[in-house]
Parts: structure tokens; C-alpha cells; sequence
């Protein structure tokens, strides 16, 4: 590839992870639809217009820690894993919005086996649905040593939920996230780079209920660089999640919420392999992983996120 390798495309992947402790006496707050560690390195980089088809996508999220605000671990067994696959399209125009390339993005859920659900634990829900996201605006803009990204997606409640049911697949409930970003490149050649974006979650309250999750903010991203003439780029991605407000979980009897908010930090490699042939670039291939290396109130464990992206039309 002769160009320098891009940071394909904005997922916004969701699963209905919550962190929940086993217990009768303790139990993890809610969390938002906002999957950590959804983006890593080029974090903020439009790709160039064109067409992008994310399929697979894969997000593998395994525990068995569940830490308390002073970072103690609880002594019950926490052991989980939860999986969600999915697919999505994103576009990015030649239209101009305040100087930036339009761009929009919908994750649509294939399927999921969502084990937790915050303060209730979905011990067997079985495969199903879970909830969407759409990215209806995404401005990108690129200068000479940096790059830069504003959106604002919307989390959809397609996912199976009923209030106080123990076999919920989605959350319940509507959530808005508007999120800004840079990846600054660190040489003239734009070889090596470092990104991040800063976003925060909102959402309403949970269907038939008046149950309402806290506010988050998230910063994620990563640095690394670009190698075999930009097929290739490979680096240490992280993220960190912080819980701004506490939830509202009208009728929980004292003792029940574990005191504190969520906050989590996690770090990992990525790489990003371009599919290509006869000089023309096909698509792109990711795998991600995180180590989850501070927690309060919250599980802490780790993370895959494995993904595939083809061009609607090839580039040379």
C-alpha cells in the first residue's frame, strides 16, 4: 500500500455488559450502552469517502474479580463471560459540514449471550438481540501533523428487556453519547501517531421503570505506528471509563448498591491488518485486547474485540 494505513471506521459497538457482584448482599452498579475499548489506535482519524461494511464483529468480555471502591477484591465467585456479534456499515461523504467530511455509522446486533445486567443478574438469558447504535452525524477533519473527529450516536433499545426479568438480552433504555477526538501524528512522515477521544454517555430512564443509569465519561485511544508501507499498524490501545453521577434505582433496600461510582482503566496491543492483492486494498482485519488494570466498584477482567471491514469499492 503506498498511502500511510487510516483508522477505517468509527464503531460504536453495543452489548448489554453490566458488572454485577454474585452475591445477596452486594451487587455492582448499572452501566451504560457504551462498550470500552470500542476504539483504539487512529482513534479520531476519518477514513477517505467511501463505503465500509463491518462484518464480523466480535466483543468478548470475560471475568472473574470483582473489585470495591477501595480496590479490595470481594471473595465470591465472579466468574462470567459475555459475547456479542455484530455488523454494521459506515459512509463518509465528499459533503462538507463546517470544513469536515460527513459521515454516518449503524452497528446492528447479529447476536449476544448477555449474562449481566447490573443489579440484576441474567444467569442463563440465552442467545438473542441486543441493542443498536446509530451514528447519524460524524465530522472528520485531517491537517498536515493531526486529525480530528466530532459525532454524537444514539444507543437503540432493540434488545429483549423487561423490567425485573432474568432473561433480558438489552437494556432497556435510550442512550445519547456526543464525543470529539485527535490523533496527532508524532513524525512528518505521519508514521507514527497518538489519539484520543473523550466522549460521554447519557440515557433515559429503563422501560417500565424508573430506574435510570448514571452518567459516564470515556477516554480511549492508543499509540503505535504504521509499517509494511502502511499495511500494518500495531500499537498499545487503552481506555478508561469514569462514573460522573450516581444511579437511580427507586426501591433498592439499603446495602444492596455497591458504594462508589464505576471506574475502570485497561491497556493492551492492537493490530490492524489491510486485505489487499494486485496492489488495491480490500478491507482490514482488527484484533484487539485488553487487560483491565484498575477498577473500583466494578469487575475487572479482560476484553477481545476482533473485526473485519471491506471497502464497498477497493482502493489502490
Amino acid at each position: 500500500m503506498s498511502r500511510p494505513f487510516f483508522r477505517y471506521v468509527h464503531v460504536f459497538v453495543v452489548v448489554s455488559i453490566a458488572v454485577a457482584a454474585f452475591s445477596s448482599d452486594a451487587r455492582a452498579q448499572l452501566l451504560t450502552q457504551h462498550i470500552k475499548g470500542g476504539v483504539g489506535l487512529k482513534a479520531a482519524t476519518h477514513p477517505p469517502p467511501g463505503g465500509y461494511i463491518v462484518a464480523p464483529l466480535l466483543y468478548v468480555y470475560s471475568t472473574d474479580t470483582v473489585k470495591d471502591r477501595n480496590g479490595d477484591k470481594f471473595p465470591i465467585d465472579a466468574e462470567i463471560t459475555s459475547a456479542f456479534f455484530g455488523a454494521g456499515y459506515s459512509h463518509v461523504t465528499t459533503k462538507k459540514i463546517l470544513g469536515g467530511n460527513y459521515g454516518f455509522t449503524v452497528i446492528a446486533p447479529v447476536g449476544a449471550n448477555n449474562r449481566l445486567q447490573g443489579t440484576e443478574i441474567d444467569a442463563n438469558p440465552g442467545a438473542g438481540l441486543t441493542d443498536s447504535a446509530v451514528t447519524p452525524i460524524s465530522l472528520g477533519w485531517h491537517r498536515k501533523r493531526a486529525d480530528f473527529l466530532a459525532a454524537f450516536s444514539i444507543f437503540i433499545p432493540t434488545g429483549r428487556y423487561t423490567d425485573g426479568a432474568d432473561d433480558n438480552t438489552g437494556l432497556g433504555m435510550w442512550g445519547y453519547e456526543p464525543l470529539v477526538g485527535t490523533t496527532v501524528y508524532l513524525d512528518s512522515a505521519r508514521r507514527y501517531h497518538a489519539a484520543t477521544e473523550l466522549s460521554f454517555d447519557f440515557q433515559s430512564k429503563k422501560e417500565d421503570s424508573e430506574t435510570k443509569v448514571g452518567n459516564q465519561m470515556n477516554l480511549e485511544g492508543g499509540i503505535g505506528g504504521d509499517f509494511l508501507k502502511g499495511g500494518l499498524t500495531t500499537g498499545l490501545a487503552y481506555y478508561a471509563a469514569f462514573k460522573l453521577s450516581d444511579d437511580d434505582i427507586p426501591g433498592l433496600p439499603p446495602g444492596i448498591a455497591l458504594p462508589g461510582k464505576n471506574n475502570t482503566f485497561a491497556l493492551g496491543p492492537e493490530a490492524t491488518l489491510a486485505i489487499a492483492a494486485r496492489n488495491k486494498v480490500y478491507g482490514f482485519v482488527t484484533v484487539r485486547y485488553f487487560w483491565e488494570v484498575y477498577a473500583r466498584t466494578a469487575a475487572q477482567g479482560g476484553a477481545w474485540l476482533i473485526s473485519a471491514t471491506f471497502l464497498t469499492k477497493p482502493m489502490k
